[in-house]
């Protein structure tokens, strides 16, 4: 994904005596946030990604053509959203690779839910439970490097975090029938867990 050149940006003052180190499982959960704010205003992916990850802020002011939902420095409610995150290149290459390919195959994984989500159209599951799920497809079918029951895992994690308690039981029934789909399709060959040592 390429950086905006021409945008006037500023930086969140952040804490300079502490910082927290980036993982997959941080970049993860900043892909939800970035997928969530593409969904509002999607042809601003640079700027979300830049705001999400690194707390740079659009200037409003000198680009009126910014959505206004992009949060001002002000305006962030986030605990500990001053607190810079030290990212390794790979896991930024990871979450760039994952957001890309999340919405390069939304219309597959929203037909996969669709499909296990019985008696469920895919615009009555909350939007976030969505995104969720969308990311854990992509992710199964992108990243032979990471097993299956990871990728749902993660995704349950997720939802603790930002969805409500029943949609655990949801995602969960409905990743694991569509990972035994796609596997019984030969869409994913890779194995469900890590091998023992």
């Amino acid at each position: 994904m390429k950086r905006t050149t021409d945008l006037t940006i500023s930086v969140f003052p952040l804490r300079t005596t502490q910082s927290v180190e980036g993982s997959r499982r941080l970049a993860r959960e900043k892909v939800l946030q970035v997928l969530a704010a593409y969904d509002i205003a999607a042809s601003h992916q640079e700027l979300h990604f830049a705001h999400i990850f690194y707390r740079i802020f659009a200037d409003e002011e000198a680009q009126p053509e910014i959505p206004h939902r992009m949060l001002r420095p002000e305006e962030i409610a986030e605990l500990e959203s001053d607190i810079p995150i030290r990212w390794r290149q790979s896991d930024i290459n990871y979450a760039h690779r994952l957001f890309q390919e999340t919405v390069r195959l939304r219309p597959f994984c929203d037909e996969q839910i669709e499909r296990h989500a019985l008696n469920w159209e895919i615009e009555r599951i909350a939007h976030l439970d969505r995104q969720i799920m969308r990311l854990a497809i992509a992710e199964i079918l992108c990243f032979p490097d990471i097993p299956v029951k990871v990728s749902i895992n993660e995704a349950l994690e997720l939802a603790k975090r930002y969805s409500t308690d029943k949609s655990n039981a949801f995602i969960n029934g409905i990743l694991d029938a569509t990972a035994h789909d796609l596997r019984s399709s030969g869409m994913i060959t890779k194995p469900l867990e890590h091998s023992s040592p």
